[in-house]
Order: C-alpha cells, then structure tokens, then sequence
C-alpha cells in the first residue's frame, strides 16, 4: 500500500501544479484581455476561445484533484450515524459507483471525440480533439481516485470521513 501512497502522491502535486498554472494563466489572460478591450479598444486574436478552452481543462482535471482529495460534495447526515463498519462500505459503495460513473462518460465520449475531434477551433485553428481528450482524461483519473478512495475505504485503517464535527 505504500507505492500507492507514493504514487497518489506524486500525482496529487503534479494535477495540482497543472491545474493552477492553468488557472493562474486564466486569471493573467483575463486580465490582459479587459485592459486590451478597455483601454486601448483591442483584443488578443484567439484569447476568448484559450480561455474557454483553459476553463474546460480546470474543470475535468481540477474535479479528478477533488476527488482524490475527497474535498468534492458530501453530504454525511445520514452516514454520520451508522456503525463505522457501515460507514466504510457506503464510502466503498459509493466511490465505485462514481468511478463507474466516470468510465460511462470515457465510454459515451470516445465516438463523439472520433466524430467531431477532427473539427478546427473558430480562432485558434486547432483540432478540437486537443480540447474534446480533457473529458476522458479527466474521467480516467476521476475514476482511478474513486477507486482507490473505495480501496482506502475498505483496507486502511486511518480511513476516516472528511466529514466536520458536530
């Protein structure tokens, strides 16, 4: 179970250091794009569609980091009461079923990706596919977390719920 840890780990600081640097450059292009429009009455050829693309790849990828972390929606009103045995079991129950969740959109997006991946984007000229892959590498991870959230919930003894205290 250590590699695991490790891994997760590993993978953890390099989503979240993806993710923030794309948000970071979100927040500067944002920016740039309101002095541009504002004040000298111009724009950034593309910059509205690489930041509507950028915000596609913070969502799938910074959802997959949620999950990991387990800091995504939970709501314990109910579990909060059960035996702890009864609590791991749901937690498992439940995780399985996101990841289930998320290999159904990989499966349900691949023959869209292969449909329309092709397609050029209006401004930046770019295949969409480059934009459309965030989805099922977005979900493959989602699903991976759930996954071993499920195992952590079954098999580590430290599990314990995100929930708050009472």
């Amino acid at each position: 179970m250590r590699w695991k840890g490790r891994a997760k780990g590993v993978l953890d600081r390099a989503l979240t250091i993806l993710v923030s640097s794309i948000f970071f450059g979100m927040a500067v292009l944002t920016i740039l794009l309101v002095i541009l429009r504002y004040v000298f009455n111009s724009s950034v050829p593309g910059g509205p569609e690489a930041l509507r693309f950028a915000f596609i790849y913070t969502t799938f990828l910074g959802a997959a980091v949620l999950i990991g972390s387990r800091d995504h929606i939970a709501i314990h009103l109910a579990t909060r009461k059960m035996p702890r045995p009864l609590q791991r079991a749901v937690a498992a129950f439940g995780n399985l079923a996101v990841a289930a969740l998320h290999v159904y959109f990989i499966i349900l997006s691949l023959p869209w990706i292969a449909t329309s991946g092709g397609n050029l984007a209006e401004e930046l000229k770019i295949p969409l596919v480059y934009i459309q892959i965030a989805l099922p590498i977005g979900c493959g991870l989602a699903s991976l977390y759930s996954l071993s959230n499920a195992v952590d919930a079954l098999f580590d003894r430290t599990w314990a719920t995100n929930e708050e205290p009472e």
